[in-house]
């Protein structure tokens, strides 16, 4: 704390936007020559206008020192001095050209280049106008104070006219500059890079190439056809939209005053038309050919499709090869990066690992989050989801009598009346916005391919696990009330909803320029035998107390979406709320709450019971005897405790037994068979996979997860919908243990959670992807490191520790190979216009420290502003006014 409060200090803001090029009031104008002649509207001044003779002496003037000017046909406002720059022709007598004028000379900086002074502004404006039609002079103009800005943190808001309404960009109210929600903070990624040099290929429909907001950014030869072999991106048919919506948030143009811009608006796009006119995907051959396209120009492809059945999708042999050379042959052998929408049916019970597209390690696999952080109610969970970003979620339904409309993402739309919208009002209907506004993981995938062109616009060197990398530590989870994160071996919180949350374009390039490229990765392989029977059905609600009925001491249960009693439960006391329609008084704080189903939606009664303190709830059904299911709906995955659903038969009767006997006890258990594997080589893990080899004949009953030495556990399948297919072997894949230890116990579980069907897993293999290290004390560093940076091996420090205090740990300080020991990035604090009223302030920060931003008109004053912000890691931001002065001065620092 006491270095990150040393490096924080008084920034000063020299002149505001207003101050330099405030509007000069109609005036008089002048010519110069500059040497080209050129013209200005100068603000008259409240004296009338003087005449160089009666001026007298220089220095004797009152008159203005400055005069705010306009260029007459326009251009960037200027202010003019009280000195001249006069520059002569070979021969000319500088003296009598002065005679009689009030200029004088006050210095020579070149041969034939002199700085004369005058008694104020608007003399010299007068004199060099006069001057500049004498022969002999070259040049005259008075010295100039423009407009220019530092290349610094943040970029300008482009003068795209729809802007404001990418919120996904840029997430504020344009008047306050408040926060509205969140968003990707691609202004502080642009002053870095903005996506030149990058081609991304957008596998999809095809789209329009010739759109006004496209054409600039798809100049290139590498669109192509794959159904019909041509080099040809169009769409096939006129309702082919898809893909212009998406190719739009990657690269549509910036500073064009068209709609709005991508988050990469200096990327150039290819068009790879996957889809034909019925929408059939590609044959398996024509797939290899296109994930290894143009191998020697293509640095991204976006990938908004995968799996839409509950059936696992597994790749073929041709497309395994195609998209391995695309990791290892493309860009010179540094890897294409492979960009894959999650999916968009989570409430089918869908998962990512059933997809063989979106769980492949050689791509990343992206969630579709809402504009207040929250993960969008369809999109697709698993273990392999790495990111999330923005998009649309409508229609979400939390009760009888509450629907919201979560908005859409503005992008492009086929011109005119051929896309989504269809209106034909200007260029309306030329975008996607409102009530067409685009959504779906489809919206969310291309916010991160352009994200993936910023990184290695900033870094052309990143590998395409570099770029993941750099994905995983310049993420932040925008929804903390995620029931689902854990924070891993790393300190990384991550979840199966939006793997490590959203990442930050600013904090992405800047990771990415000073990024040491990773090692290359290896892969360690250890298998367990032994046949394993899993029992059928086996959660359960066991019931404890007195004279509690033999057919109520274990209770079968099924699940909820959302959190899982992967543990047993403690045994507490039950509590019977009813149907639970409303708030519940009662302090349920260390109990169990038993629930009837009816009259309101489930996502309604677990939040009251939680709120009311219940530790676990058990929902009984009102209808069906035996009947279970797995309740489910927008948003019920939020619900922060375990609960189940029981059958009417069972609910009642304990609800009866509850009635009688107050003291009756309950818990959770899951019956669950496995492996314990213990894993010996050090590594600093990467991707795991586990394969699994059994017998069961209907597989979505399966729950299965894997949990690492450090405790963290992978979902790799939770019960879902396919009932028709069997389990014979499959292999999952979990992001959840980047930059853990390796060394140690990993214990794999299986449980059955819906009756009928029995099975067994006669093996499993534990693959960990990552880079080997020497690590004697098991702690996750590097030995080499840990002696170089820590100063010893001995080091009471842990890979979660922060020595330094500035936010990142030794696992992340090792990965990004900067000093554990002294604070980085030590001083930077950035100011900037985030508009022509509103500076940004951005620092270094710490989660949970508090800052005390101030600002002064005038250095040891009373501040203007004293505000207290909460710091979030790893960097911080403040929004403010910058004052109508010409400068303002602005302090950040730690509150003691």
């Amino acid at each position: 704390m006491d270095r990150m409060r040393k490096c924080l200090g008084t920034v000063v803001l020299l002149a505001s936007a207003a101050a330099l090029a405030g509007s000069a009031r109609a005036g008089v104008t002048f010519t110069f020559r500059e040497p080209l002649s050129r013209t200005y509207e100068v603000e008259t001044p409240a004296v009338g206008l003087s005449s160089a003779s009666a001026a007298g002496p220089a220095g004797e003037s009152s008159g203005p020192a400055w005069l705010q000017a306009v260029p007459v046909g326009g251009g960037q406002p200027v202010q003019f001095g009280s000195r001249v720059v006069l520059r002569t022709g070979l021969g000319t007598d500088l003296e009598r050209l002065l005679t009689g004028s009030a200029l004088q000379r006050s210095r020579q900086v070149a041969a034939d280049v002199f700085i004369l002074e005058a008694p104020d502004a608007l003399v010299a404006a007068t004199e060099a106008g006069r001057l500049a039609e004498v022969p002999g002079v070259e040049a005259i103009h008075p010295v100039r104070r423009r407009v220019v800005g530092l290349h610094g943190a943040y970029a300008p808001r482009p003068d795209d006219s729809r802007f404001t309404q990418a919120w996904h960009l840029d997430n504020r109210d344009p008047v306050s500059g408040a926060a509205t929600g969140e968003d990707l903070n691609v202004r502080a990624a642009w002053p870095v890079a903005t996506g030149e040099g990058i081609l991304v290929a957008v596998a999809d429909t095809g789209f329009e190439i010739t759109h006004a907001d496209l054409a600039d950014n798809a100049r290139n030869s590498y669109h192509y056809n794959f159904h019909s072999g041509v080099h040809d991106g169009r769409p096939t048919t006129n309702s082919k939209v898809h893909g212009t919506a998406v190719a739009g948030l990657i690269g549509a143009v910036a500073n064009n005053s068209l709609g709005a811009t991508g988050v990469a608006p200096g990327v150039e796009l290819a068009s790879w038309v996957v889809f034909d006119s019925l929408d059939y995907y590609l044959d398996e051959e024509e797939s290899m050919d296109m994930f290894q396209y143009g191998l020697e120009a293509v640095d991204v492809q976006n990938h908004s499709w995968g799996n839409v059945g509950v059936e696992q999708l597994p790749l073929g042999v041709l497309e395994d090869l195609g998209i391995e050379a695309a990791v290892t042959e493309g860009r010179g052998g540094k890897g294409e990066v492979l960009v894959r929408a999650a999916g968009n049916d989570r409430e089918a019970f869908n998962n990512t690992n059933d997809d063989g597209y979106a769980q492949d390690p050689r791509s990343v696999a992206v969630a579709a989050v809402r504009h207040n952080g929250r993960v969008c109610s369809y999109s697709t969970p698993g273990a392999t989801v790495l990111v999330g970003a923005f998009s649309g979620d409508a229609n979400v339904d939390l009760s009888g009598t509450l629907v919201t409309n979560y908005p859409g993402l503005f992008t492009t739309d086929r011109s005119g009346s051929l896309g989504y919208n269809r209106s034909s009002i200007g260029d309306a209907g030329d975008y996607l916005y409102g009530a067409t506004a685009f959504s779906g993981t489809s919206g969310a995938t291309p916010e991160i391919s352009g994200l993936c062109a910023l990184i290695l616009s900033a870094n052309p060197d990143l590998t395409y696990r570099d770029v993941q990398q750099v994905l995983v530590l310049s993420a932040r989870q925008r929804d903390l009330a995620d029931p689902d994160l854990q924070r891993n071996g790393a300190g990384l919180l991550v979840s199966h909803n939006v793997g490590f949350g959203v990442p930050d374009a600013g904090v992405a390039v800047n990771l990415a320029k000073h990024w040491h490229n990773r090692p290359p990765r290896t892969e360690v392989t250890v298998k367990a035998t032994g046949l394993r029977v899993i029992h059928d059905d086996g959660l359960r609600l066991e019931v404890r107390g007195l004279r509690v009925p033999t057919d109520l001491e274990s209770i079968p249960a099924s699940p909820v979406d959302g959190l899982c009693p992967d543990t047993a439960t403690a045994s507490l006391k039950f509590v019977d709320v009813g149907l639970a329609t409303s708030p519940i008084k009662d302090d349920l704080t260390g109990k169990a709450a038993l629930i009837q189903r009816g009259d309101n939606y489930f996502v309604e009664k677990l939040a009251h019971v939680a709120e009311a303190g219940a530790a676990f709830a058990v929902i009984y059904n009102n209808t069906g005897d035996t009947e279970r299911f797995v309740p489910n709906g927008a948003d019920i995955h939020f619900t922060p405790i375990p609960a189940v659903f029981i059958g009417q038969s069972d609910g009642e009767a304990l609800a009866a037994h509850l009635r009688q006997w107050f003291s009756t006890e309950g818990k959770l258990t899951l019956d669950t068979a496995g492996y314990s594997i213990e894993f010996g080589t050090p590594m600093i893990c990467e991707h795991v996979r586990l394969r699994v080899k059994g017998s069961h004949a209907r597989r979505g009953d399966l729950r299965i997860t894997l949990v690492s030495p450090s405790g963290t556990r992978s979902v790799l399948q939770r019960l879902n919908n396919d009932t028709l297919s069997s389990l014979t072997e499959w292999d999952y894949y979990s992001v959840h243990h980047f930059f853990e230890p390796s060394v140690g116990t990993w214990q794999v579980e299986f449980s059955d959670q819906r009756p009928g069907v029995t099975g067994q897993i006669n093996s499993v293999e534990l693959t960990l992807f990552g880079v080997t290290i020497q690590d004697g004390d098991h702690d996750g560093l590097d030995d080499h490191w840990e002696q170089s940076a820590l100063r010893s091996l001995t080091s009471r420090y842990t890979a979660t520790d922060d020595p330094d205090g500035d936010g990142a740990n030794n696992a992340r300080e090792q990965i990004m190979g900067t000093d554990p020991l002294v604070a980085e990035p030590g001083s930077r604090v950035e100011l900037a216009h985030w508009d022509d009223r509103l500076a940004r302030l951005s620092w270094p920060a710490i989660d949970g420290v508090r800052y005390r931003i101030r600002a002064f008109d005038e250095l040891g004053g009373i501040p203007a502003i004293d505000e207290e912000v909460i710091g979030i890691f790893p960097e911080t931001t403040w929004f403010g006014p910058m004052g109508t002065g010409p400068r303002r001065f602005f302090s950040v620092e730690p509150f003691p």
